[in-house]
């Protein structure tokens, strides 16, 4: 009896040195995307890359497709149209990207086709409206305090949602492991930094790109992207106030001139006025206390 266990756990252990093995000789490519965050009507780019890199390799294109039936595996993948036969090249462009989409490749060679493990997944964002799935906040704004509870939700043409989260490591979650969903909204009091989105089976939404901050300041700032020759208004909230009123506002870490105690005003945004933003409460009781980007 201990001989013939021995056996069948030798069998086993053999089967998985095997099984190893042979994944670990086929690569796996890294997707990148450029830009990630894009303005309505702009080209995005797909890299592939396959280490180490060598010659003969076509490139394959994938686009995710929620699968709202998993609560793992999110996504089926389906080919980009005219991908059947891949690219000679490693790069792929998507012209007028409009909205909030997830992207996979894999390469292949040889006949017949020897193939690369599928790339991780990249989604390339977009914080616009879109009529047919759209992200609302609340509280309505891009930084929330560590304690604050939030709610997400989700509205369009879909009875069916779900809210998706990527952390700052890249990993991809539902509002089911950090959240409770009830009907269209998440709602939660353990969020973390992220960019947020809601999922319908066949729509993306716009994409919000939430800090959750330890410390007692924010930036008060708006969720949806700012359009050109439109206003904007920053504020700085304590955690114990509603706003602070005698604040100092940076923009990339250079002081901004202004004469307003407790607000930034930008009266016609232009490209110029792209970049990080922050605020700093003058005499918030624990002192000179910065909020984040």
């Amino acid at each position: 009896m201990g001989h013939t266990l021995f056996g069948a756990l030798g069998l086993f252990s053999l089967n998985i040195l095997l099984y190893c093995g042979h994944a670990q000789d086929v690569p796996q490519p890294v997707l990148t995307v450029s830009p990630s965050w894009t303005s309505p009507g702009d080209s995005v780019t797909l890299t592939c890359s396959v280490e180490p890199p060598s010659a003969g390799w076509r490139f394959f294109w994938y686009k995710a497709v929620p699968d709202m039936s998993s609560t793992y595996n999110y996504y089926t993948f389906k080919l980009l149209a005219g991908g059947t036969t891949g690219t000679e090249q490693d790069s792929y462009i998507l012209h007028g990207q409009t909205h909030t989409a997830g992207y996979k490749c894999r390469a292949g060679r040889g006949d017949p086709v020897s193939y690369t493990q599928y790339s991780g997944v990249k989604f390339v964002w977009s914080g616009g409206v879109n009529p047919a799935a759209s992200l609302t906040v609340s509280p309505h704004r891009l930084q929330h305090f560590s304690t604050e509870s939030l709610s997400l939700i989700c509205e369009g043409n879909s009875t069916e949602w779900r809210v998706m989260k990527v952390d700052e490591d890249g990993y991809v979650s539902s509002c089911s492991y950090w959240g409770e969903m009830t009907g269209s909204t998440c709602n939660t009091t353990r969020a973390s930094s992220g960019v947020y989105w809601c999922e319908s089976e066949t729509q993306f939404s716009n994409a919000a790109n939430i800090t959750i901050h330890r410390g007692d300041v924010i930036l008060v700032s708006p969720v949806r992207p700012v359009t050109e020759g439109h206003s904007v208004t920053l504020g700085c909230k304590l955690r114990t106030e509603n706003l602070l009123y005698n604040v100092d506002f940076y923009k990339n870490n250079t002081l901004i001139p202004n004469p307003a105690r407790g607000e930034l005003l930008i009266s016609a945004v232009t490209k110029s006025d792209e970049g990080f933003y922050k605020c700093r409460g003058r005499k918030s009781p624990q002192g000179l206390e910065t909020s984040a980007e």
